[in-house]
């Protein structure tokens, strides 16, 4: 196991899960008419779900001997649905290419690897769950390249 690296790995997914709790709180927030009754729940959810991560996470470093980061990565925002569901792709994607990143680095401990299996399979049905809210399911396949439907 890289201690250090993995330290380092987890503050990074650390400041993106505390983007996650604002940048979807702000989601929820900022909503209006339908989409406020469709969607607010969803984005609510993910916010509370991201501090849950980021608290667990910040227990991790510091039993590692770490110091936990407090400082969230980049917000955006915007008040259009559409656009709020694909910075969440992105998000999600992100995070799960971190705590693969992570799960490297812990190789050879197994309740770390453990611990960042289950994450990067919870982060991934988030990933997808939000790609399938945008209708986009090919992607869901993680093939990166050029998928089917654009293909034919």
């Amino acid at each position: 196991m890289d201690k250090a690296r993995l330290i380092d790995k987890l503050n990074e997914a650390i400041a993106l899960e505390l983007c996650g709790v604002l940048q979807y709180n702000q989601y929820a927030q900022v909503l209006l008419g339908q989409d406020r009754k469709i969607w607010k729940s969803v984005f609510t959810d993910s916010s509370d779900e991201s501090l849950g991560h980021a608290r667990l996470f910040a227990e991790r470093v510091v039993a590692l001997g770490g110091h936990p980061t407090c400082e969230p990565t980049a917000v955006k925002q915007t008040t259009d649905v559409k656009e709020m569901l694909r910075n969440a792709v992105d998000h999600e994607k992100r995070a799960v290419a971190v705590y693969k990143e992570a799960l490297d680095a812990a190789e050879g401990n197994v309740a770390y690897c453990n611990i960042l299996e289950d994450q990067i399979d919870e982060e991934t049905r988030d990933y997808e769950e939000f790609l399938l809210y945008l209708g986009e399911v090919d992607k869901a396949s993680g093939a990166g390249g050029a998928s089917a439907s654009k293909a034919g």
